[in-house]
């Protein structure tokens, strides 16, 4: 089997809802009244999950294969495919998120305090910036990311 990334990320999903789809009928037929025929086999229903779950556990695997063991080139710098994905989703919006909590809040003041100056410790302008920067070099990265499910083969 030569699939790309991408295309094993689409029979995962595609293999979710069969399986999804045969739990119900799992559920409705594993009993009926005497009266009536079932429609399905549940054993035949039950075996038919399993060798799903087994076929999406080995495209799962990979999945993560490949992630690791495939290098690219993002900004002059060579990493896996992985590092690339846990950069772009927890480093970078982790960064962002912090430099987001830069946000002065109001607080009360009592009548001996209206006459002082807020002073903030950090400049609005640099901070935005930065977020910007980070939310570009985001942006790029799963660009790459994009076009790399497209075009790489999963190491099975």
């Amino acid at each position: 089997m030569d699939i790309t990334i991408l295309q094993g990320l689409k029979k995962i999903k595609h293999l979710d809802r069969k399986i999804d789809k045969n739990y119900k009928r799992i559920q409705r037929w594993c009993s009926h009244l005497d009266n009536e025929e079932p429609l399905y086999d549940v054993e035949k229903l039950i075996q038919s999950v399993n060798d799903m779950t087994e076929e999406k556990d080995k495209l799962r695997h990979a999945l993560h294969k490949t992630n690791i063991q495939t290098t690219i080139e993002f900004n002059g710098v060579m990493m896996s495919i992985d590092s690339l994905i846990i950069l772009s989703t927890l480093t970078i919006s982790a960064k962002i998120n912090v430099l987001k909590s830069l946000r002065r809040r109001e607080k009360q003041y009592g009548e001996n305090e209206k006459d002082l100056k807020v002073i903030m410790n950090y400049d609005p302008k640099v901070r935005d910036k930065k977020i910007d920067a980070l939310e570009n070099f985001k942006d790029q990265a799963e660009e790459l990311l994009d076009t790399v499910n497209i075009t790489t083969k999963l190491i099975l």
